[in-house]
């Protein structure tokens, strides 16, 4: 990988990243949330991605994809959550940290506009939400997937800024609030990555975590599956990632072109329907010719 030849998601955009990180991005009940910012060096009205990291990890995880996708001109934001430094798999299930990871994800999006910390302008609209793990979790809620008999606080938590999602090893049914009928009312735009060997945190398989892709109402949905991977995806979670880079490389840019792609680019949708990296990715498509975007 990295020649000339292979599609341009594959390869480094042409814009220089800048990173940055604040301490206190906006402020959520009180609480500060810490946010690291990577953009291009140059631009106005750059798109917005919020990347959720999993139950442990830190704003400060995930920075290869984050820094891949800002060189393609968005603007990558990597807030952290209550669960940063934990390690207790009791935490998945405690709706309360389900909550407090959705309303910060709120915090940043509505301190979007009129945002001074960059010397950029970013978008208030049109926000992708992507998580993996337990991130990809808080992502689901913000798409509009919907949580039964755990309360009313739970039934919606969506935000009207977010234009699509992007689910790195997502949950599907079975606890957490979730069930077949979860994805009834999610139509905005899905990337959805997996792999073969990526299992739930109770030994759950394949068809469990890809239940969001067969089950949401989306008219532009994708699905990414590695060929003997792992719940890792290659390595993406670590702050200086370790494992297997080819791997890496082709979810980075599946991610990178699914998010063209709702932003309205059409070469993006017909190559991820042409199924890129056949030798590690299996693939699903599924769009509507009059699928709306941006």
């Amino acid at each position: 990988m990295g020649t000339s030849t292979e599609p341009r998601w594959a390869r480094s955009g042409p814009k220089p990243v800048v990173t940055a990180e604040f301490a206190e991005w906006t402020a959520d009940d009180g609480q500060r949330v810490a946010v690291v910012a990577r953009y291009p060096d140059s631009g106005d009205d750059l798109p917005v991605v919020v990347l959720c990291h999993g139950l442990g990890g830190s704003q400060h995880g995930y920075a290869a994809l984050g820094t891949h996708l800002a060189s393609h001109g968005y603007a990558v934001l990597h807030p952290r959550f209550a669960d940063a430094g934990e390690s207790s798999l009791a935490l998945l299930f405690d709706p309360k940290y389900w909550l407090s990871r959705v309303t910060r994800v709120h915090a940043v999006i509505n301190s979007l506009a009129g945002r001074q910390h960059l010397p950029i302008r970013l978008r208030a609209d049109n926000v992708i939400v992507a998580g993996h793990s337990f991130g990809a979790y808080t992502a689901q809620l913000l798409v509009g997937t919907r949580l039964f008999e755990v309360g009313p606080d739970f039934a919606h938590r969506t935000h009207p800024a977010v234009a699509g999602g992007i689910l790195l090893s997502p949950q599907g049914s079975g606890d957490r609030g979730l069930t077949p009928h979860s994805w009834d009312g999610v139509d905005l735009p899905l990337l959805v990555v997996t792999a073969t060997h990526d299992r739930g945190a109770r030994g759950e398989g394949l068809e469990w975590r890809r239940e969001p892709f067969d089950r949401a109402r989306s008219r532009l949905r994708h699905l990414a599956v590695v060929r003997g991977g792992d719940h890792q995806l290659g390595g993406l979670p670590e702050p200086e990632p370790t494992g297997d880079a080819e791997i890496r490389t082709a979810v980075a840019a599946v991610v990178t072109g699914f998010a063209d792609r709702v932003h309205g680019d059409r070469s993006a949708g017909d190559w991820l329907a042409a199924g890129p990296f056949p030798t590690l990715l299996d693939h699903a498509h599924r769009e509507d010719t009059a699928c709306p975007t941006t």
